[in-house]
């Protein structure tokens, strides 16, 4: 689901004010900075993304991409628009960026678009929208902007060039706060659906008792796929390719007790969820619970997650802000209604009084906790 966090209102849409937008968004953030973002092919944009935030993956919209073909593309080919759009999804979709190069040379020769500067403009930007290049990073499995255009559609919904802005912001408030009431509700049922396994495998069982509903049943496609494909040891690692296919697979490199594995379609690099390739080697080795670096934090359910990040935080004030946060949401919570901030207040303050009767290690002298920290 969407996440909102916020909006911002441009009196002008060039490069200064989109870097003004930007670092307002980071100041927000704490100054973290998104591992990938997705835009149209607006160049102010682009650049400002590359200035402020270098760190993060851009990529442009494919469908925003695509939406533009018929005006490209239609009186220039005209009856062979339909056979080009096809070859164009088969490199979009490629593996392999040298395959793909090679097959866009081709495609070019073959339907004589040398000069069109669209084909032109496409091949210049192809890092930020052709598959080929995007599979190493992680976009959560989306290539489309899908949500954004949503988005600033339910924006729309509220903003006039007759809209004061105080006005505004208290209709979004009231909009969001109803949609976040259903969201959650739509969640608790979600999770109380029960989960059908489908396949019997150990490896599902632990699957669905950590991840959320969501990334299960993308994760149990991948498993049910899995059992359709043929594993073959090699010198290096794993060939694995459709049972009906005697050319071709995918490479697949397992190293069990270091809990690594890969695979060449970068599927989890991509997507965050482990490929049909990967679990079909994992299954052949006897492995029976997913390895635990392939379960990423955003895919687990709340209590695992926590109990992920308090395993994984070893700095006190990595802690403290854990509970920082945590403290926050309770309050988010509970004041939503008068049941819920009576359990709140109920629970915290057996929770308070347990842990005051919880020794406090003697503090060490200034000068000696310095003099360690220094050397630690």
């Amino acid at each position: 689901m969407p996440c909102f966090f916020g909006c911002a209102l441009l009196r002008e849409e060039n490069l200064k004010s989109y870097s003004w937008a930007l670092k307002a968004f980071l100041a927000f953030m704490n100054g973290k900075v998104p591992q990938t973002i997705l835009t149209d092919q607006t160049l102010c944009v682009r650049e400002a993304i590359a200035t402020e935030m270098p760190a993060a993956k851009h990529a442009y919209c494919i469908w925003l991409i695509v939406a533009k073909f018929p005006s490209w593309f239609n009186a220039v080919l005209g009856e062979r628009y339909n056979e080009w759009k096809n070859e164009f999804y088969r490199l979009y979709n490629m593996e392999s960026i040298e395959d793909f190069e090679m097959g866009w040379r081709d495609m070019v020769n073959s339907f004589g678009l040398h000069t069109n500067r669209h084909i032109n403009t496409l091949f210049a930007s192809r890092s930020l929208w052709a598959l080929p290049y995007l599979r190493s990073h992680f976009f959560a499995g989306m290539t489309t902007a899908g949500h954004s255009k949503a988005i600033n559609a339910f924006i729309q919904r509220f903003l006039s060039a007759q809209t004061r802005l105080a006005h505004f912001i208290e209709q979004v408030a009231v909009a969001v706060d109803f949609k976040d009431q259903a969201g959650e509700q739509q969640t608790m049922q979600q999770n109380l659906q029960n989960i059908c396994l489908k396949t019997g495998a150990p490896m599902e069982s632990h699957a669905a008792s950590i991840l959320t509903p969501f990334a299960f049943s993308k994760l149990q496609e991948q498993l049910v796929m899995a059992a359709h494909y043929a594993s073959f040891q090699l010198e290096d690692g794993f060939l694995v390719r459709h049972h009906t296919k005697l050319e071709g697979g995918r490479k697949v490199y397992w190293v069990p007790r270091e809990g690594h594995i890969s695979c060449s379609c970068h599927h989890f690099e991509f997507s965050g969820i482990l490929c049909r390739h990967a679990l079909r080697v994992l299954s052949t080795g006897n492995c029976f619970q997913i390895p635990e670096r392939y379960m990423p934090l955003r895919w687990r359910r709340v209590n695992a997650s926590v109990k992920v990040l308090q395993n994984s935080l070893s700095d006190h004030g990595e802690r403290v802000r854990l509970l920082e946060g945590m403290v926050s949401s309770l309050v988010t919570e509970s004041v939503k209604s008068k049941d819920r901030l009576d359990m709140a207040i109920e629970h915290v303050s057996v929770l308070l009084e347990r842990i005051r009767e919880c020794p406090v290690p003697v503090p060490v002298s200034s000068s000696r906790y310095v003099r360690n920290d220094l050397f630690t």
